[in-house]
């Protein structure tokens, strides 16, 4: 049933597409930890594996060439996300697939409730284009996700377009 309801609501979204494909810099403080996790076995602190607690069917990502990011302030998880590098990508908000040659995808960011609105989504944002500054990034959010893409273009992205679902 939840998966018809998934298909059905795909048809009425629409996410915006925006990418950044150059070097960039940002004078960000040391205190902030930009960490990359390949795999599970290698996440040590409790609150980030409390993160897996909640969202246990996240660890599989770790199988399908998903990297963990995440965002430390004083050893606390106050925003995270996930990266993808490969050819093409699934968006399943609006059950579509899209060509990402030469590309890499940021997606799946949450900010755990004590931290938001502090501007950790936009900083890990930001921490990503330094740490990849040679690759071209994409990034997409529901459009109707308003302060999603605002920290998407405070972190220096691009728009490029607007998808919905393809009729078949």
């Amino acid at each position: 049933m939840y998966k018809l309801l998934k298909k059905i609501v795909s048809y009425f979204r629409t996410v915006n597409i925006y990418e950044i494909n150059e070097n960039t810099s940002y004078n960000i403080s040391k205190k902030y930890k930009l960490k990359i996790y390949k795999n599970f076995s290698s996440i040590k602190l409790k609150n980030i594996i409390n993160y897996f607690t909640i969202y246990k069917e996240k660890k599989k990502r770790f199988t399908k060439n998903c990297f963990f990011l995440t965002l430390s302030l004083n050893k606390n998880l106050v925003s995270s996300g996930w990266l993808y590098k490969g050819k093409k990508w699934k968006i399943s908000e609006i059950d579509r697939e899209i060509s990402i040659i030469n590309k890499i995808v940021i997606f799946d960011f949450i900010t755990p409730l004590e931290f938001r609105n502090k501007g950790y989504y936009t900083k890990l944002l930001k921490l990503i284009c330094v740490k990849f500054k040679k690759k071209n990034i994409l990034i997409y959010s529901l459009s109707s996700n308003k302060k999603s893409m605002r920290a998407i273009v405070n972190a220096g992205f691009r728009y490029q377009k607007k998808l919905k679902k393809k009729y078949k």
